[in-house]
Formats: structure tokens, C-alpha cells, sequence
């Protein structure tokens, strides 16, 4: 060929790395970062607030205001790592992260930490690691990836779905941990419903529903614990009562920041974690409960915007599981804290106490963000 026709032909136009970058830069969810980051710091606020009574610590891992502000640190990071990675290499290996899981969740019965009575997660070093939260991250991505291989509307697909729930959901229980499996069992439902599956189907699981209840009662699955958790409904205990309590103190516009009767006389047990929302009820009132639900609602509402421009199925399905995971465990708490949800031991997401608990929760909108920035199909070389 011609030397001179070939340095005439046009070169393939490739984006310069500023560019690439920028174009990346351009797609990042922006509004949803700053309110994740208002949520955060709204959430270190309280926490600082139903710890007030305890005074100060000799040392400041034993602050959960200093440990919850570390860990954002840390999720900011994994937010960051998450978002610049492509979720599609994620998905490629869905099945060996959902093996290594539910390997590390049967770990935990046998050499994992126990408190309270149950055994959730191991420790390491200051740090207590709950496999069981980093699971609803990977259940969104393994789900995800299935349905965009199988077609969820035939049954066998549908069977193999309900088998990967069930083996976590098992192991959890086993821990005891019920409000995680419940979350986990929304996320399953979530992505199914929008994965396109038949309504029949999913009304025929309700079926067997009973006698797998009387089974795991049978076997030790289910705890009478548990069982009572449904009866506080009927006859609240001491902390439902002192919740609502303290949400009926809160009126309009609250007692005032760090004044709550209810939290600073330390009448509401775990009020830095499981009831974080009758704090805010108690202090700031409906103003201050008002914002706090705006937030997570808005969160919410970017994700599903996420989900609606992502250019494949599997984008599309873990930005509904996320959507799911953060709306279903937001939705327990208040519940449980309004006591229309049987007593369950659940954060609420960003502004309870928790490492494993925000750091679940950064990864997974960091899987958001890599959905809205990943626009182009994976090029193998």
C-alpha cells in the first residue's frame, strides 16, 4: 500500500484520559452525594446527642461519634473506589463473591464473635465485621446478574433464584438475626417484581409460607424470642413504650438538640442504633423527622432515576435492589419505632450507629454511581 494513501487515512479517535475523565466526572450524581453526605453528617449529630449521657471515654475508638466519623472516612473512600470501577466486571463474578459469602456467614456460627446472644460477626482487631451486612451488596449483585442471564419467568429460574435467598437467609437466622434476613427477603422481592416476573408465581410462594414457618419452629430456626417480638405488638414492652414515648415528647418542632426527657435520661435502650429515629423525633420533632425522611426519600428517588437511564438489565436491577435495600430497612426502623413492625433490631441507613452498617451502605451507592458512569459496553482486548 501507498506510504503516502496511509498517512492520509484518518486515525481511530480515541478520548484523551482529561476527557475520559471528565466525561465521567460529568454522568457522577452529584445531588445524591451531597445528600448522602447530609445524611451522614445529620446522622453523627444524633449520635452525638444519645451519647451525651455516657460521658466522656479514656480512649476515642470507644467514641461512637469518633468511630462513626472514621468509618464515613472509610465509606467515602469505597464510595469513591466503587463509583471509577465498571459494576459490570462485578457482575462477571457474582458467583464466586456469593460463595465467599455465604462461606464467611457459616463461619460466623462457629468462630464468630457473640453478643447479646447471637453470633454476627467476627473481630477484628477495634472492628467487628458482619458478613451478613456486606450480603445484601452482593445478593443485589448476584440477583442482578442471574435475571439478566435467565428469564425470571420460567419456573426453574425462579427456583434457582429462591434457592440462592434461602441458603443466606438460612445461615442468618441460624445467627439469630431476623431484621437482616427480612431485609435481605425485600431485596430478593424487589429485584425479582422488576426482573418481569410473573405475579402468579410470586403469589404461589406465599402458599407454603405456614408450613415452613411450623418447620423452622421445629428445627430451631425460629426462636421464641422471636415469637415475642409479634406479641409487643399487642402488649408493648419497655423500649417500644419508652420509644413512643419519646415521639409523642417531640411535638411539632421538638424539646430541643441534646434536651430529649426520653434519650438523655436514658430511658430508650440503643438510642445511638436501633432507635436513632425516636431521638430525632423526641428532639427535633416532626420538622427534625420530617428532614431526616426527605433525605433518605430523595436518596431513593436518585437511585431509582439511576435505574431508569441505565443503558443494560443488570444496571438497572442493582440500582432497584439498592433502591430497595436502603427503603426497606429505612421503612423497619421508623416501624419499629412506631410500633407498627414487630421490635427488630435494624439501623436506620446513614444515620445510625454502625461500621458495617454505613460502609454496606456506601458500597452500594458507589454501585450506582459506577451505573450512571459506566456508558459505554466493555471492550475485551
Amino acid at each position: 500500500m501507498n506510504r503516502a494513501l496511509v498517512g492520509r487515512l484518518p486515525r481511530p479517535a480515541t478520548a484523551s484520559l482529561p476527557e475520559a475523565v471528565w466525561r465521567k466526572l460529568r454522568t457522577f450524581d452529584w445531588l445524591m452525594t451531597l445528600a448522602v453526605a447530609a445524611a451522614v453528617a445529620f446522622g453523627v449529630a444524633m449520635i452525638y446527642s444519645a451519647t451525651l449521657r455516657g460521658g466522656l471515654t479514656s480512649v476515642w475508638w470507644e467514641d461512637y461519634v469518633y468511630k462513626q466519623i472514621v468509618f464515613a472516612a472509610i465509606g467515602l473512600v469505597l464510595y469513591g473506589l466503587v463509583s471509577a470501577s465498571d459494576y459490570r466486571t462485578l457482575a462477571a463474578f457474582a458467583l464466586p463473591l456469593y460463595g465467599m459469602f455465604v462461606a464467611a456467614l457459616g463461619l460466623v456460627l462457629v468462630f464468630g464473635v457473640t453478643v447479646l446472644g447471637a453470633r454476627r460477626g467476627f473481630e477484628v482487631g477495634i472492628l467487628t465485621i458482619q458478613p451478613s451486612e456486606l450480603m445484601k451488596v452482593v445478593m443485589i449483585v448476584a440477583l442482578s446478574a442471574y435475571y439478566s442471564r435467565y428469564d425470571v419467568r420460567r419456573p426453574r429460574v425462579l427456583l434457582g433464584a429462591i434457592c440462592m435467598i434461602a441458603v443466606p437467609v438460612g445461615l442468618i437466622l441460624m445467627q439469630p438475626n431476623l431484621s437482616t434476613a427480612v431485609v435481605l427477603s425485600l431485596i430478593w422481592l424487589g429485584i425479582t417484581f422488576a426482573a418481569g416476573a410473573r405475579m402468579l408465581h410470586l403469589g404461589l410462594l406465599v402458599l407454603p409460607a405456614g408450613p415452613l414457618v411450623a418447620l423452622s419452629f421445629r428445627m430451631g430456626l425460629l426462636y421464641e424470642h422471636w415469637l415475642a417480638r409479634f406479641a409487643d405488638m399487642i402488649v408493648p414492652g419497655y423500649q417500644s413504650r419508652q420509644a413512643l414515648i419519646a415521639v409523642g415528647n417531640g411535638g411539632l418542632l421538638g424539646i430541643g438538640y441534646a434536651q430529649g426527657s426520653q434519650s438523655q435520661g436514658g430511658f430508650v435502650p440503643v438510642l445511638h442504633s436501633d432507635a436513632i429515629y425516636a431521638l430525632i423525633a423526641e428532639e427535633l420533632g416532626i420538622v427534625g423527622s420530617a428532614v431526616a425522611v426527605a433525605l433518605l426519600g430523595f436518596i431513593v428517588l436518585r437511585i431509582l432515576r439511576a435505574a431508569s437511564t441505565a443503558l443494560d438489565s443488570t444496571g438497572a436491577l442493582v440500582c432497584t435492589g439498592v433502591a430497595t435495600y436502603l427503603f426497606g430497612q429505612a421503612l423497619i426502623h421508623i416501624g419499629v419505632v412506631l410500633q407498627v413492625v414487630p421490635p427488630t433490631g435494624l439501623s436506620l441507613p446513614f444515620m445510625s450507629y454502625g461500621g458495617s452498617s454505613l460502609l454496606t451502605a456506601m458500597v452500594a451507592l458507589g454501585l450506582v454511581q459506577s451505573v450512571r458512569m459506566c456508558r459505554r459496553p466493555l471492550e475485551f482486548s
